[in-house]
């Protein structure tokens, strides 16, 4: 099923790479509104990790990602997988 779409050039390459293209690219009004929603995100995540008191496991986490490769595969296949769906937000609302 996936073969006819072997050839696109949207899907070669590195996800973060075309993920900055399309930002770089975007209206300005679509690309500020991802990066708010990027933010507001992150900045959950933290309030999060601050109510549950858990920053001491980011910390570790954090010093994990210096140290376990495995640990780096998974950060790399979410940072892409989050750029992939950043990029199907904007080029949707392109349309």
């Amino acid at each position: 099923m996936w073969e006819k779409f072997d050839g696109l050039e949207i899907l070669e390459g590195s996800p973060i790479e075309k993920w900055k293209d399309i930002i770089f690219n975007a209206s300005r009004n679509l690309a500020g509104i991802e990066l708010e929603r990027l933010l507001e995100l992150q900045a959950i995540y933290e309030v999060a990790f601050e109510e549950f008191e858990l920053e001491n496991k980011l910390r570790e986490l954090y010093m994990r990602l210096n140290e376990d490769t495995e640990f780096q595969e998974k950060v790399r296949q979410q940072k892409n997988n989050i750029a992939i769906e950043s990029m199907a937000k904007i080029l949707s609302e392109n349309e």
